[in-house]
């Protein structure tokens, strides 16, 4: 027996850590050598208060009476002030014979609470980095969100326990930008990286908001695919860039004043004359009728060139729409050869459909009518424009010099006869506030190249002194199918509206196109229609009725017959339309005064609808 106590004893002295065995009383019973070697003596029969922490009195955290009484394993750590050492303790209950003493076996982790308090410094420096930077979330490829950081929280209004395990998708993405959120991800997911792509999240409230995004794919700690996205909010400098552009459009006009009014005085000069002489020809119906229709000409061309004009000062639209800019162009030609003036010969080379690119319209007047004011000063006594629009299909190799992604695009060109730019001018001409000018803000062509890039595009300048200046814009063209001839004789059309001469106009230039309207004085009087078992496919009214709250009326219809498509012939501009009729996204404006082909092409778009 004496052997085999000894044989134990050996081993517990070859233990590294401290094993102590503890009276009642709290005197020492047993100590390794571990043990006497840490209290530099033998400490058998000394308190062990003492002994192991040179305290006068019992430890504080001691445990050793609740593990005599509950006879069960007890683990914990404590902080020695004999030392200023941290040591684990275990601790049971040990039987002696008759009496139960205190086993314990104490482990020195002063290292090991060191590497925790670094990691835990360096888990919490990083943590502040990733939370005080801009956006960052990780979710994995189905979408479930595994990280967000503070700032996602401040942006979105979402805390981090709502985010967490939500599908991205369902959660920030607007349903009208998913397509494009989607397809994003999925060129992630193939590895392939893009800088700066703006992609709109929703917030808690509903907000939408405009953020920069850098995405990648990594791999997990356990190896499975994630994605991490980081953003800025660009907002509020999307906001500020909306009104310099609107500034800007000022500018332009601004610019274009001394030819407007001359324009405008010759209209009523011409007026004038063809008024003079139809009052000394009314017994003549034909020669009055050829002046009545020259005058007829000159409103139509003011008109058009106006209406033009006041949508280009207004703010534009957000949203970017699919433009043919065959048509634009030809849409474009008179209001830019009446602002350049007389002495600027303007030649227009275009293909006749079929080059479709998604971009604001007003944005890319804004683009033409700087070009254009910048070449009409750099030429006082006159010269030439020539815009050129063709298809160009750029390689790897090409867009690599030029920044922007390889495929077909739509090629503008801007060609002017003026003196030419000298070449130490060329590098900084797309500068903000670069003139070379004694009065202009140096905005128009940093205006061009803002815009331009906004829609992935690409523009260049071609020069030298005395050889005119030309301008190469690259528009990425887009998938989406070439409109078709949509035009539906027989539709059925429900006219709503009070004056008796304007529907009479309407009803005719609707049958001429082959439409059968149903005309109406009240709103009354087309619920009574309806009651009758008429089933209209398209609605035709205004906004301005005496006879009734005309939305009322507008949603009525629309519940009744879910498929039906409203025209809003108004006065009003699209955007109060539009916002008095929030609900009803799919309505088509029609702006009065309207002439026949405005008519044709808004009832056709209806019937594509139908």
């Amino acid at each position: 027996m004496a052997s085999e106590l000894e044989f134990y004893r050996k081993v517990l002295d070859l233990f590294p850590g401290l094993v102590s065995v503890v009276s009642p009383d709290f005197r020492i019973i047993y100590a390794n050598e571990a043990m006497k070697k840490r209290c530099g003596e033998d400490p058998v029969g000394k308190p062990c208060y003492k002994a192991f922490h040179g305290l006068d009195r019992v430890c504080p955290w001691c445990k050793k009476d609740e593990v005599l009484r509950k006879k069960t394993l007890h683990l914990w750590e404590i902080f020695s002030p004999k030392d200023q050492r941290w040591y684990e303790v275990r601790s049971t209950a040990f039987k002696m014979g008759e009496t139960w003493s205190y086993l314990s076996v104490i482990l020195d982790i002063t290292e090991k609470k060191k590497l925790e308090e670094k990691l835990r410094r360096q888990v919490e420096f990083y943590t502040r980095i990733l939370d005080e930077n801009p956006v960052l979330i990780l979710f994995n490829r189905e979408g479930k969100i595994a990280f967000v950081n503070q700032t996602f929280e401040k942006i979105t209004g979402l805390s981090r326990e709502e985010a967490l395990g939500k599908d991205v998708f369902d959660l920030i993405v607007p349903p009208e930008n998913e397509k494009i959120w989607r397809k994003h991800c999925e060129e992630v997911r193939c590895g392939i990286f893009k800088t700066g792509v703006e992609l709109p999240i929703r917030t808690a409230g509903g907000e939408r908001k405009h953020l920069l995004w850098n995405c990648m794919q990594v791999e997990d700690p356990e190896g499975r695919p994630t994605i991490i996205g980081m953003a800025v909010d660009i907002t509020e400098q999307k906001e500020l860039f909306e009104q310099y552009l609107q500034a800007q459009k000022m500018e332009s006009l601004g610019r274009f004043t001394g030819v407007l009014l001359h324009e405008l005085n010759n209209l009523f000069m011409a007026l004038q004359g063809y008024l003079g002489v139809a009052r000394l020809r009314l017994t003549d119906p034909e020669t009055l009728r050829e002046y009545l229709n020259k005058m007829e000409g000159l409103i139509e061309r003011w008109r058009s060139m106006s209406r033009d004009l006041l949508a280009f000062a207004r703010r534009a639209p957000r949203q970017a729409e699919i433009l043919d800019l065959s048509e634009f162009l030809s849409r474009q030609a008179e209001t830019l050869k009446h602002l350049l003036g007389s002495r600027i010969r303007l030649q227009i080379e275009i293909p006749e459909k079929g080059l479709r690119v998604k971009i604001n319209g007003v944005h890319l007047q804004q683009i033409l009518l700087n070009l254009a004011a910048n070449a009409r000063d750099a030429m006082p006594e006159g010269g030439e424009i020539l815009i050129r629009l063709e298809k160009v299909t750029l390689s790897e190799e090409t867009v690599a010099l030029l920044d922007i992604n390889p495929g077909d695009y739509a090629l503008l060109t801007f060609a002017d006869t003026g003196p030419g730019i000298s070449p130490e001018v060329i590098p900084h001409i797309f500068e903000p506030y670069f003139t070379t000018k004694e009065e202009g803000s140096g905005l128009g062509l940093a205006t061009v190249y803002s815009l331009v890039k906004q829609y992935q595009g690409h523009v260049a300048v071609y020069s030298a002194p005395g050889r005119g200046a030309v301008f190469k814009i690259y528009l990425p063209l887009t998938d989406s199918e070439r409109d078709q001839d949509l035009r539906a004789p027989g539709l059925e059309i429900l006219v709503v509206g009070e004056d008796p001469r304007l529907l009479e106009a309407v009803r005719e230039m609707m049958r001429l196109l082959g439409y059968k309207p149903y005309v109406t004085r009240s709103f009354a009087e087309a619920r009574e229609l309806v009651e009758y078992g008429f089933r209209p496919e398209v609605l035709f009214s205004d906004l301005q009725m005496k006879s009734g709250n005309a939305l009322d009326f507008l949603r009525e219809m629309k519940a009744r017959f879910p498929d039906l498509k409203l025209v809003i012939a108004s006065a009003s501009r699209e955007e109060t339309v539009r916002r008095n009729l929030p609900d009803i996204p799919d309505l088509l404006y029609l702006p009065k005064p309207f002439t026949l082909e405005e008519l044709r092409e808004t009832l056709e778009k209806a019937a594509a609808g139908v």
